[in-house]
Parts: C-alpha cells; structure tokens; sequence
C-alpha cells in the first residue's frame, strides 16, 4: 500500500475518530502524499471486508477490517475528519450510534454538569467531548449529527446568519485563522485576523492599554476582552475570537502556569466576554486546545 501511514493504537476505534482524520491530514501535507492510511485497532475476529466510502458524491475513503485492525485509507486528506467518521460508521462503529455520543463543549465542566451526576465524560479532542451513556444523538448541547469538525459547525453557522467573524491572537499565531480559513467558502464569513504575539503589537495594532497591560499582563481577561474590542473596532466583523495565553514551554508562573490561556468572543452590539482555561500537554497541544475552545465559543455565539 503507497501513501502514509498513520497509527491510531486505542483499543476502542470510537474513542478517537477525530485525533486519527487531524493526524492523517497533518502527516499527509507534511508529506505532500497524496494518500494516508489509517490503522485503527478494532475488534477481533471480524471478517476481512472493503469497502468505498462516499461524501456528497465523492469517493473519500475506501476501508478493510482484518487481523483486529481497521485501515481507512483517506484519498482527499482535506475532507480527513468526515472521512475517517464516515468509514467508521460503514464499518460498523457509528460513534452516533445510541448509547455514545460526541458533544462540542468548550467546558467539559459545564458538560458535565448538563449531563448530570455519574455521567462519564472522555476527552477525545480537547474541546470535543466523549459522553458515554448518552440515551440520543441530540440531547446534549452542541452536538452534530452529522459529526462535523468545530470549524465546519462555525462556518455553517456562521454562513447561515449571514455574519462575519474576525480573529485576534497571540499564543496560537494564526492557527485559530487558519482553522476558520480551512473549509471552503470561508471567504464568505471570514474578514480578517491579526497575530499580536508582542504586547507592543497588542497596544499598536489592537488598541489594548498599555495600563492593563501593565497591570494585568498579556495573559488576562482584560486583555482578552480588549483584543476582541480591538479586533471589532479595525474590521466589518460582526463578531470576534481573541486568544492570550502561555502555551509553554517556558514563561510560566506560579498564578499563570503553562497551559493558562484566555479566550474572548464578542458581537459588535454587546460586551466581550473572556473565559480562562487550564490545559495541559506540551506546547503544541495548548495551542490546539486553545484553538477547539476559541471555536466551541464560536458555536455558542452563533447558535
């Protein structure tokens, strides 16, 4: 078999649906490959099956079960996500099916609570959480049917209401855009977005004050909250994303350790609202996760 190949070992196919479509896509431009192969343990003693797998008319994936592994093999990396959903589901592990289901939530806390005492929550991409015990697809806030990735449910949404979305960061340095810019026809909702890494480029280009700056530090909730002022006020955006924190791994202290990080989201017409997060795992991971959470609270300002 030609192309990448790419390794999920979980013993529970259904556990990790979206870490194993982000990774094949992320080796798969990293490779300039064309084709990704996925390895997903499975059950045991399944008949060696294959199989197309088709999305909006086009054939994304093809998929085998043999020798206690599932191999998707991913033909158009940037559909991954759906793709590796979708042959899961052909293969007979619908993570939509009843008793499991995937909920969007920023706050795995505040899902937790929705949920209700002894539910289990597992974190399969942070930001997207794992309900078990679920009794319906739909029951739970911010769940998709159709399984789509943060910035796939932002962009519809955002298309629907006919709104347009600015982003302002620091510590992700554009991966939030780049995310929101990934799904086509994101020109139609995306209007701009700045990289303020420096606290001179926050004050210069964002308008934060140099007294909070001072007072607060970049990594605050008032600084959040100007980014998403200053991000409305130099744009036409009808609503702003803003993310400051330490992604590691240095810079951190005793009041703002490494995995501090704090996100803001605003509309034009209101006031920013800015939430802090802890997250754990090396650098690269808090900026992902700061990303999932700067999108899960996308979703809630345009639900």
């Amino acid at each position: 078999m030609n192309g990448t190949r790419v390794e999920i070992r979980t013993p529970d196919p259904l556990l990790a649906p979206w870490e194993a479509g982000r990774a094949a896509r992320v080796r798969a431009i990293a490779a300039a490959s064309e084709e990704v192969w996925l390895e997903v343990a499975f059950a045991p003693g399944q008949e060696p099956r294959h199989q197309a797998v088709a999305l909006d008319g086009r054939t994304v994936a093809d998929w085998r079960r043999s020798g206690g592994y599932l191999t998707i093999r991913l033909l158009e990396p940037e559909l991954a996500e759906r793709a590796t959903v979708a042959a899961l589901a052909a293969a007979g592990a619908d993570p939509r099916r009843s008793g499991r289901c995937i909920a969007l939530a920023a706050d795995g806390a505040a899902l937790q609570e929705a949920a209700g005492p002894g539910a289990r929550l597992r974190e399969i991409l942070p930001g997207e959480w794992w309900l078990e015990g679920a009794e319906g697809e739909t029951a739970w806030p911010g769940m998709d049917p159709e399984l789509r990735s943060p910035e796939d449910q932002v962009g519809a949404r955002l298309a629907e209401a006919g709104l347009a979305v600015a982003a302002a960061e620091s510590c992700t340095a554009g991966a939030l855009a780049e995310r929101l810019t990934a799904i086509p026809g994101s020109s139609g909702y995306v209007d701009r977005g700045w990289v303020t890494y420096t606290n001179d480029a926050k004050a210069e280009l964002l308008g934060v004050s140099e007294a909070d700056l001072a007072e607060h530090g970049a990594v605050s909730q008032p600084v959040a909250e100007a980014m998403v002022r200053g991000a409305l006020a130099g744009s036409a955006a009808d609503l702003a994303l803003a993310v400051t924190g330490v992604a590691g791994p240095g810079g951190g202290t005793v009041d703002k350790p490494v995995g501090t990080v704090w996100i803001g989201a605003g509309h034009r017409d209101g006031e920013p609202l800015a939430h802090r997060f802890a997250f754990s795992g090396g650098r690269s991971e808090v900026r992902w996760r700061s990303v999932n959470a700067a999108l899960g609270m996308a979703c809630e300002l345009v639900s």
